[in-house]
């Protein structure tokens, strides 16, 4: 074999070299020359005949294409326009020229790699490009490497040379270097020697794809142990959070804060290792992408592929990585702005759980509204990219718009109000409201829906439009609203007086105290009726704790009062006789059938 055969042998640094093309064709890149336009074809194209097809670019009265070579473009070519390519006319559209050009040199080159493995004295260098002027006109002919005649390759127009502002010669020139050192290297990538490189290669790179692979997979599984020691941890230190027993309002408050900003930490720690093992997960991706581009890449005959084949699933590929890295770091943003902003809070400590609840609910309305935009940004940035008609995106969007504007009136009229929720404070994620016939827990608020958990476990979903008044029942504090019926004989001063000793009692028992703020904000008769007198009894409490105070104040009440020997009110009977009116209770009917006994 002559020495100037692909005989060499390539190391290792020539396969990393390889890995590095196939990540540079990943993202879009080429070995020696960007894609020709042909490369990114439209699939979403209609078949409309004034409209150029996939690959050709129309400049004025020009039709522009590449001529390809296993995979890489060599040069470009130029045709008069053709506008309906449905009619049989004289012209010939530029792509089907192209497709001819590509034809001829493919069968160059089998025809001389056929010779050449015949015969071992030919050699792929004597392969050359001559230029003949037939007609006027320079045309590109293939000879030598043991061709028995010239070859046709390409006929430079006058088309062509008026497109590259050359003369039809110095054109001619150009394009026969080219061609000389394509026909050479495809005829060379051909010859056994290199088919056994080829598939060395194809080995070590699957190989490394096979090692990477693994290594990233045991990261990805260490750090899923670590988010899963990590959650239980966070799980363990929210049952902290409940108030104890026997430490003082301040100290839990401090002991509050400090649990606080350790959760926190706990969640950066969850959303790191979270983001870790999402990049883990991509670069498995981009390994096999990458690994499965180098080897197409290897092969003159599939190297095309490496290109075509790839080039719109990569680009999805890629824009869903970069998407999905830029909400997740967005992530992150609005986590650290939330953290700075809530330990920048001056107050006390309801006002802290308070911003920390108003906090949350803004953090979630944010992440979702950003996700909504960041996607449906990549998302017109892929389709300009795959180059859909702007044309139509226009109209979609003018009949998207004017379907909002008649059919989704009540959407926006949800989002508006979603918004002036979130702006006025209306309510947070958390809260106890009362709309409507809806009592509950706030469990999900964004810009559209506002979801309530009722007592009985329903979860209901209200659109924003809808909730025009609503009570919030656990805003900065709460209030246990409690009335007691005693009898109407009773002394009214030592009923007040037992009623206020219990309240206060129970305020300073430990397990109570830091849920009640104020045992005795009210207390008074507020009515006399027919059962007795009503006593009336406001216990301020922190938000949410009105139901458990309440239930332990009326437990705690009754047995004071049968200690005090306080009776509670029962409705009275008036018994009317001829010519006279009794008034019995029915407390004294019972002492009266107690003395018949």
């Amino acid at each position: 074999m002559p020495s100037s055969r692909l005989t060499q042998r390539h190391r290792l640094p020539k396969l990393l070299l390889g890995l590095l093309l196939g990540l540079l064709l990943t993202l879009g890149g080429g070995w020696a020359a960007p894609p020709a336009p042909a490369q990114f074809s439209n699939p979403f194209a209609g078949g409309s005949s004034t409209l150029p097809p996939a690959g050709v670019q129309r400049i004025g009265l020009l039709e522009i294409t590449s001529v390809t070579l296993d995979g890489m473009a060599l040069f470009d070519i130029a045709s008069p326009a053709v506008f309906n390519r449905n009619e049989s006319r004289a012209e010939v559209p530029v792509e089907v020229r192209a497709r001819q050009v590509e034809a001829n040199l493919i069968q160059v080159v089998d025809h001389a790699l056929e010779l050449i493995i015949a015969d071992e004295l030919v050699d792929s260098s004597s392969l050359d490009v001559a230029i003949e002027i037939i007609g006027g006109q320079p045309v590109l002919v293939a000879a030598g490497a043991g061709l028995e005649e010239s070859r046709v390759l390409l006929t430079v127009t006058g088309t062509d040379a008026q497109y590259h502002g050359l003369s039809a010669t110095v054109l001619a020139d150009r394009w026969q270097d080219i061609l000389r050192d394509a026909l050479q290297r495809a005829i060379q990538s051909r010859l056994p020697e290199a088919r056994q490189q080829q598939i060395r290669r194809t080995l070590w790179i699957l190989l490394a794809s096979v090692l990477l692979t693994l290594a990233l997979t045991g990261c990805w599984q260490v750090l899923g142990w670590r988010k899963s020691a990590l959650e239980k941890r966070q799980a363990a230190q929210e049952t902290m959070l409940l108030p104890p027993a026997d430490a003082e309002a301040e100290s839990f408050g401090q002991q509050l804060q400090q649990l606080f900003s350790y959760q926190v930490t706990l969640a950066q720690r969850l959303q790191i290792v979270a983001f870790l093992r999402w990049l883990m997960f991509w670069g498995i991706a981009f390994v096999w992408v990458t690994g499965t581009a180098s080897v197409l890449y290897l092969f003159p005959q599939t190297r095309g592929y490496a290109f075509k084949l790839f080039s719109i699933p990569v680009l999805l590929l890629v824009a869903w990585f970069v998407t999905g890295l830029l909400n997740r770091l967005a992530n992150i943003g609005i986590e650290q702005i939330a953290q700075a902003w809530g330990k920048n809070e001056l107050g006390d400590l309801d006002d802290m759980q308070q911003k920390s609840m108003r906090i949350s609910t803004i953090t979630g309305v944010l992440k979702g509204l950003k996700t909504a935009i960041v996607y449906s940004v990549a998302t017109l940035l892929v389709l300009q990219t795959l180059k859909i008609a702007p044309a139509s995106l226009l109209a979609f969007g003018a009949v998207a718009a004017l379907a909002i504007s008649f059919a989704a009136q009540n959407l926006v009229k949800d989002l508006v109000n979603g918004f002036l929720i979130l702006f006025e404070d209306q309510y947070a994620i958390g809260d106890l409201v009362s709309t409507g016939t809806t009592t509950g827990i706030v469990e999900n608020l964004n810009l559209r829906i506002t979801q309530i958990r009722g007592e009985d476990g329903r979860l209901v979903t209200l659109p924003n439009s809808l909730i025009a008044q609503v009570d919030n029942l656990s805003r900065t504090w709460s209030r246990a609203n409690l009335k007691i019926d005693v009898a109407y004989g009773t002394d009214v001063d030592q009923a007040l007086r037992v009623v206020h000793e219990t309240a206060n009692t129970m305020a300073t028992d430990p397990e109570w105290r830091y849920a009640i703020l104020n045992p005795v904000e009210m207390l008074g008769v507020e009515a006399m009726t027919h059962a007795g007198l009503t006593i009336l009894i406001w216990i301020r409490t922190r938000p949410l704790k009105q139901f458990l105070v309440a239930r332990e104040f009326r437990r705690r009440l009754r047995l004071a009062f049968d200690q005090a020997g306080i009776a509670i009110g029962i409705p009275q009977q008036v018994l009317t006789g001829p010519g006279s009116n009794t008034l019995i209770t029915n407390h004294e009917n019972e002492s009266a059938d107690h003395s018949k006994h």
